[in-house]
C-alpha cells in the first residue's frame, strides 16, 4: 500500500512500533496495587524425616500409582506399584515419619484419587499437607472428614471441644466425637447427648453408630431412649447396639420374645428343635426396634423370626436347650424346614455379639464342605464369623479350608486373614495355586487370590516360590500358554514379596536380602 508521502514506510511495522512505544507508556504510569497478604507460614512438623531409601520409594509408588494400566488380562512379571502403596503408607506412619515436603502434591493427588489411601496418606502429611490443601481447590478434602482430625483439639481441652462440636462442620463433629469417645466413653456420649435432641436424623444416625467403639453398659440408658427416636434408621441402630449388651434389659426382652418362639419339641423321637415364628409384629415389638414390613420376597413371619433371634442373647440358649452346648445345639435338627432361617439368625447374633464359641459352632470343620455345613453355606457370613476368632485360629481355619476346597471358593475368607498371613496359611495358598498350575488353566482365573498373595504374604514366602518361576513343560491337555503365563504370575509375586522386604528394611532400619526373600517382612 502506497500513498503520497509513503512511499518505502513499513506501515505494519510502524504500527507495531507504536503500539509498544504506547504499551510502555501505558505500564510505566500504573500506581502500584496494594499487596496481597503474605501467606501464613507452614506449620512445623516434629516427626523425624524419612531415611533416604524409604524417600526414593516413596517417589518411586507415587509415581508408579500414575503410571498406566496394563492391558486386561497379562500384568507381566513387574509389582503393582499402586497396590504397595498403601501398606508402606501404613508402616512409615506406624514408625512415626513425616513426608518429605517435595512429595506432598505427589501425596494429596494420590489421596485424592483413592479414597482408601486418605486416612493414612493424610496423616503422613501431616500438617503442612494440611496447609498445602488449603491452597489449592482440588485438595479441599483434605480439610474434611478424615483430614480435618489432624486439627481436632485434644480431648482434654474442654473449651476446644465443645466450640468445635458446637460451630464445626459435620465431618468435623464426627471426628472428634470418635477421639473424645476413644478417650473417655462417658464423656464421648455426654458430648452427644448435649445436642441429640437438634441433630438432624441422618446426623443421629451417623452419630450413634461412633458408639460401637467403647460399647459398654454404661450407654444402654442412651440406647434405651433412642428406641423411641422418629427416625427408623436410628430406632434400628440402637436396637443392633442394644442387643450386644448380653446383660441389657432389651437383651433380657428380646430373649424371652424368642423363646417362645424356639424351644425343644417334646414329642419328637430323637432331640429336635421345633419354631413357631411370631404371628404378628406388635407395638412393643416395634418399639424394640423391630421393622414390621419385610423386604420383597421374603414371608411376614421369618423376618420377625430372624429379627428376633438376632437380637436375643446367646447366652440364653443353653439354658433352653437343657445345657447344650453350642455346637450340641447347632447340630439339632430343626423341624418344618426353619433350619436356614434360625442357623442364618443366629450367625448374625454370633458376629453381632462377638462371640467366638458360637462362630465355631456355626462354622463347623473346614473340611466340610459349605453347602453341608452345620451353620451356614454362605461364604459371605463364613468370613464374618471367621472374623469374631482370634488371628492364628482364623489362619489355621481358613488353611484348612484351602487345603480341602481348593482356592474357587476361599477369597472371601483369605480377605479377614490377618497380614502377613501366618505360615499355614500361607504354605495352603501357595500349595493350591500350585495345584492350580498343574490342572492346566489360565493364571487370571485366580487374579483376585494372586492379588491378594502379593499383598499379604510373608515376603519370606519369595523363597518357596522361586522354583515355581521357571517355565514348565506343556502338556498336550493343558491350556495353550499357560504354562508361560504362570511363570511370569509367579515372577510378579516373587519380585512383589522381595520388594516388600525392600520396603520394610529401609523404613525400619533392619538388614534384610532382598536378594532372595528372607528378613523380617513382618507388617509389611
Amino acid at each position: 500500500m502506497t500513498g503520497p508521502g509513503l512511499t518505502g514506510v513499513d506501515l505494519p511495522g510502524a504500527l507495531l512500533d507504536a503500539a509498544a512505544v504506547h504499551t510502555v507508556r501505558r505500564r510505566a504510569g500504573l500506581r502500584p496495587g496494594p499487596a496481597a497478604r503474605p501467606l501464613d507460614l507452614a506449620p512445623d512438623d516434629p516427626r523425624r524425616p524419612l531415611p533416604a531409601g524409604a524417600r526414593r520409594r516413596l517417589d518411586q509408588l507415587l509415581a508408579g500409582r500414575a503410571a498406566p494400566s496394563p492391558a486386561a488380562g497379562r500384568r507381566g512379571a513387574a509389582p503393582d506399584l499402586a497396590e504397595l502403596l498403601p501398606q508402606w503408607l501404613a508402616l512409615a506412619n506406624e514408625r512415626g515419619y513425616k513426608a518429605p515436603p517435595a512429595a506432598l502434591p505427589a501425596l494429596l493427588d494420590a489421596a485424592r484419587a483413592r479414597t482408601d489411601l486418605r486416612p493414612q496418606a493424610l496423616r503422613l502429611a501431616g500438617p503442612r499437607g494440611l496447609w498445602l490443601a488449603g491452597l489449592n481447590p482440588e485438595w479441599r478434602f483434605a480439610l474434611r472428614g478424615t483430614g480435618a482430625a489432624g486439627r481436632l483439639p485434644s480431648p482434654g481441652d474442654a473449651e476446644g471441644v465443645r466450640l468445635l462440636w458446637d460451630e464445626g462442620l459435620f465431618a468435623e463433629r464426627v471426628a472428634l466425637l470418635a477421639a473424645v469417645r476413644a478417650e473417655d466413653a462417658a464423656a464421648g456420649l455426654a458430648l452427644l447427648a448435649s445436642t441429640w435432641p437438634t441433630e438432624r436424623a441422618e446426623d443421629r444416625l451417623m452419630f450413634l453408630d461412633s458408639l460401637r467403639a467403647g460399647l459398654s453398659d454404661a450407654d444402654e440408658e442412651f440406647l434405651e431412649a433412642a428406641l423411641a427416636d422418629r427416625s427408623r434408621n436410628v430406632r434400628a441402630t440402637a436396637a443392633e447396639l442394644l442387643s450386644a449388651l448380653p446383660a441389657s434389659a432389651f437383651a433380657d426382652r428380646m430373649a424371652g420374645r424368642a423363646a417362645t418362639c424356639v424351644g425343644l419339641d417334646r414329642t419328637a423321637e430323637a432331640p429336635t428343635i421345633s419354631v413357631e415364628a411370631p404371628h404378628e409384629c406388635d407395638a412393643a415389638m416395634q418399639g424394640d426396634g423391630l421393622v414390621p414390613t419385610p423386604p420383597a420376597g421374603r414371608g411376614e413371619r421369618s423376618w420377625w423370626l430372624g429379627q428376633l433371634v438376632e437380637a436375643a442373647p446367646l447366652s440364653c440358649w443353653p439354658a433352653r436347650f437343657g445345657g447344650r452346648t453350642p455346637e450340641e445345639i447347632v447340630a439339632l435338627p430343626v423341624a418344618d424346614d426353619w433350619q436356614g432361617e434360625l442357623h442364618a439368625a443366629w450367625c448374625r447374633a454370633a458376629v453381632r455379639q462377638r462371640d467366638a464359641s458360637w462362630s465355631r459352632a456355626l462354622l463347623g470343620a473346614p473340611a466340610i464342605p459349605p453347602a453341608t455345613g452345620p451353620g451356614t453355606s454362605s461364604l459371605a457370613e463364613r468370613a464374618q464369623l471367621l472374623a469374631t476368632l482370634p488371628a492364628d485360629e482364623r489362619a489355621r481355619w481358613v488353611a484348612a479350608f484351602v487345603a480341602a476346597h481348593g482356592l474357587s471358593e476361599a477369597f472371601q475368607l483369605l480377605g479377614v486373614c490377618a497380614v502377613p498371613w501366618a505360615e499355614p496359611l500361607g504354605a495352603a495358598v501357595i500349595d493350591a495355586l500350585d495345584i492350580a498350575r498343574d490342572a492346566g488353566s489360565y493364571p487370571w482365573s485366580f487374579s483376585g487370590v494372586m492379588g491378594l498373595a502379593e499383598r499379604c504374604l510373608a515376603p519370606e514366602a519369595a523363597r518357596q516360590l522361586e522354583s515355581l518361576t521357571a517355565l514348565p513343560d506343556e502338556e498336550e491337555d493343558t491350556a495353550p500358554g499357560a504354562g508361560g503365563y504362570w511363570s511370569e504370575a509367579f515372577q510378579r509375586l516373587v519380585s512383589t514379596l522381595r520388594l516388600r522386604a525392600a520396603m520394610h528394611a529401609e523404613l525400619t532400619g533392619t538388614g534384610t536380602d532382598t536378594g532372595t526373600g528372607t528378613g523380617t517382612g513382618s507388617g509389611s
